[in-house]
C-alpha cells in the first residue's frame, strides 16, 4: 500500500485503505515541539486562523496534484474520483478539514461531497489504548449520506495518530459500495507527544 515519505509511519494502521500520502510530520524529531507544519495546523485548527487555513489548502492542493499525476489516480476517469472530508463541516468548529477537502477536489479537478456524518462526539484518541480505539470511534455513529458505490474516494483529513479513524471510515465507505478509499492526510503525530501549548487533537 503507497504511503507518501519521508513521514515515519510506525504505529500507522493501514489495513483498510488502499493508500495515504501524509504531507509532513506535525511534531519535531525527539521533541513536543511542533514543525512549522504542526504550527500551521494548530493555528489553522484550534485558532481559527483564516492566514493558516489558506496556506495549508494551497498546500495540500499542491501535494494533490502531484498525488493525482504519479498514483493510480491518474488513468481514472475524473467523474469516478470523489474527495471526501473525514469531517463534515457541522462536526466541526473551524471547518478546516472540509475547507481541505474542497482543494484537494478543485486541484484534481474532481467532485468534494461531505458523505459523512456522525451522530455523536468524536473522543480525542490520544490517551485512549490501541486495543481501545476501535470502540471508541464506532461510539462516534459514524454515517455515510450520499451514495459513493464504485467511486474511488479520496478521504481528507488534517492530522492522523494511527490511522483507527481514517480505516474505520474507509471501511464503512467499501460498506456503501466504494470501489477504493485513499487517504490524503497534512500531518503524521505521533503517540507520547504533548506540547500544553498545542491543542493537537489527534485520531
Amino acid at each position: 500500500m503507497p504511503i507518501h515519505n519521508p513521514v515515519n509511519t510506525n504505529f500507522l494502521e493501514t489495513g483498510v485503505l488502499d493508500g495515504i500520502h501524509i504531507m509532513g510530520e506535525y511534531w519535531c524529531d525527539h521533541l513536543n515541539t511542533p514543525t512549522e507544519l504542526g504550527e500551521l495546523i494548530s493555528a489553522a485548527k484550534d485558532h481559527s486562523s483564516p492566514a493558516a487555513q489558506t496556506q495549508l489548502q494551497t498546500k495540500i492542493a499542491d501535494c494533490a496534484r502531484s498525488v493525482s499525476a504519479t498514483s493510480a489516480l491518474r488513468s481514472l476517469n475524473r467523474n469516478d474520483i470523489l474527495v471526501i472530508p473525514a469531517t463534515h463541516a457541522a462536526d466541526s468548529t473551524s471547518g478546516l478539514v472540509p475547507r481541505l477537502a474542497a482543494s484537494v477536489a478543485n486541484a484534481m479537478g474532481v467532485t468534494c461531497c461531505e458523505a459523512l456524518t456522525r451522530r455523536n462526539p468524536a473522543n480525542n484518541l490520544r490517551n485512549t489504548p490501541v486495543q481501545q480505539r476501535l470502540e471508541v470511534v464506532k461510539t462516534a455513529g459514524y454515517e455515510v449520506n450520499t451514495s459513493v458505490c464504485d467511486r474511488f474516494v479520496v478521504l481528507v483529513d488534517d492530522v492522523v495518530l494511527t490511522g483507527t479513524t481514517l480505516n474505520y471510515l474507509a471501511g464503512l465507505l467499501k460498506q456503501q459500495g466504494a470501489a477504493t478509499v485513499t487517504a490524503l492526510v497534512v500531518a503524521r503525530t505521533r503517540l507520547g507527544a504533548h506540547n500544553p501549548n498545542v491543542l493537537d487533537r489527534a485520531y
